[in-house]
């Protein structure tokens, strides 16, 4: 076994011994399960109210943050009824170790080398995000294991149908539907078309179509997110350099551009890198970001490290950073895969996986 592979093992075996011992910790803070019990609430709403949403959200503008709000559309929130027979507190552990098992899974199902995918996995549980989403019980993890499996089959049904679920509980993760239309890649633009729309048939059922009229209705009350203390957007930022309110779209619009921007040149690379520019563009695209949404660093991390930048597996441990520089590692992380080598031309390996072993074309 080499020194690396060793190293990896023990950093991975660490890093599930210190998020189980973790447990007794985290869940005597204040924060502990307040997501989950916010998505617990809405699947038990749905079924004494028939709506998943609380009627304060549905009558005016409101700050998304804390108040047990479900702000979600509805798939994750019917998903949820098998937690609201449970015990609250058997329930908000169950969700945190399933979770813990949800980003070793997606750790290892990253088409990368065995040593790379400990590595990454053992950086990012002792990251601020997996932490925070940890405790919290937020889904940034299954967002994570999401973008996993589409990487892994990337361009084929399966990865495609991943994605179409991740945006159905992040919407901005629907990028990728701009991306693979960029890349002309419309058969995995359909497939993903096709499973929002299955998804949706699905839940119809269970919230009708008064369910998602409520969740547009939510989105479009949603009001001052610049203004949150816990938002870590690039627009929270520029409120705390002094910019006005009503001057927020001098930043929004450039942020827009410029990820946009980054989304269409990945385009013109390999398909591994495309996907990671894409993935960071789901971070910056929304004026709203939660630290926890930085879970997701642990997918570039893997994938720097194996193009030859190992500095790259350090980025799960900027979600650290002190709060006005945590949007700037989201941009980093929209950036920063620009810098990878070609593929198969790595450090120590190259990229193993589906998608990995040619070279996607580029757009012409």
């Amino acid at each position: 076994m080499s020194r690396l592979r060793l190293l990896a093992l023990v950093l991975a075996g660490v890093g599930v011994v210190w998020l189980v011992l973790a447990i007794s910790v985290l869940s005597g803070t204040p924060n502990w399960a307040e997501d989950f019990g916010a998505y617990r609430d809405a699947a038990i709403r749905l079924h004494d109210e028939g709506t998943l949403y609380l009627a304060a959200s549905l009558d005016r503008g409101f700050q998304p943050q804390g108040q047990g709000l479900y702000l979600y559309p509805p798939p994750l929130g019917i998903a949820f009824s098998g937690f609201a027979s449970l015990d609250p507190e058997i329930g908000a552990v169950a969700w945190y170790l399933a979770k813990v098992l949800a980003l070793a899974l997606a750790a290892a199902i990253m088409p990368a080398r065995t040593s790379t995918r400990l590595l990454a996995f053992g950086v990012s549980v002792f990251g601020f995000a997996v932490l925070r989403d940890l405790t919290e019980g937020n889904v940034s993890v299954l967002i994570t294991l999401g973008l996993a499996v589409g990487w892994r089959y990337l361009d084929r049904p399966l990865g495609s149908v991943a994605l179409a679920v991740a945006t159905s509980v992040r919407a901005t993760t629907g990028v990728f539907l701009l991306w693979f239309a960029i890349r002309r890649q419309w058969r995995p633009l359909a497939w993903m078309v096709a499973a929002g729309a299955v998804l949706i048939v699905l839940t119809l059922p269970f919230v009708g179509t008064e369910g998602y009229r409520d969740y547009f209705t939510v989105l479009a009350n949603v009001s001052d997110t610049g203004d949150l203390g816990q938002n870590r957007h690039l627009t929270r930022l520029a409120l705390e350099l002094g910019l006005a309110a009503d001057h927020l779209w001098l930043v929004l619009v450039p942020t827009w551009i410029l990820t946009v921007a980054a989304v269409i040149a990945s385009a013109r690379r390999d398909a591994a890198t495309g996907y990671m520019v894409t993935a960071a563009a789901s971070l910056l695209l929304a004026p709203l970001m939660w630290d926890h949404y930085l879970t997701i660093l642990m997918l570039p991390a893997a994938f720097l490290f194996e193009r030859g930048r190992p500095w790259g597996l350090a980025l799960p441990l900027f979600s650290w950073a002190p709060a006005p520089l945590i949007p700037l590692v989201a941009v980093a992380a929209l950036l920063l895969p620009f810098t990878a080598r070609p593929a198969g031309r790595g450090g120590p390996g190259h990229e193993r996986g589906p998608q990995a072993l040619e070279p996607m074309a580029s757009v012409p």
